[in-house]
């Protein structure tokens, strides 16, 4: 935990140095919309999203992983309720 911790926390220190390195103002068009601002910027909403989407990317498995561990304690404790009748 602490370790994972630490990492999340040189990325982030990382990313913010990147983004102060990238001043240079550019044009990104994303759908027929223009936007100008930092490249940093840009990088770091980038990085953000990506972020994002990971976690979502995440959640299905470790929701599935538990259905199934909660269906097998209440298997464990049906089966152990039987053995003692």
């Amino acid at each position: 935990m602490i370790v994972s911790l630490i990492l999340a926390l040189v990325a982030v220190i990382l990313a913010v140095v990147l983004a102060l390195d990238n001043t240079t103002m550019v044009q990104f068009t994303f759908f027929g919309y223009a936007v100008q601002g930092a490249l940093g910027l840009f990088m770091l909403i980038a990085l953000g999203i990506g972020v994002l989407l990971g976690i979502l990317l995440m959640v299905p498995p470790l929701v599935g992983r538990s259905w199934t561990v909660m269906q097998s304690r209440r298997r464990i404790a049906q089966l152990e309720n039987k053995k003692e009748s």
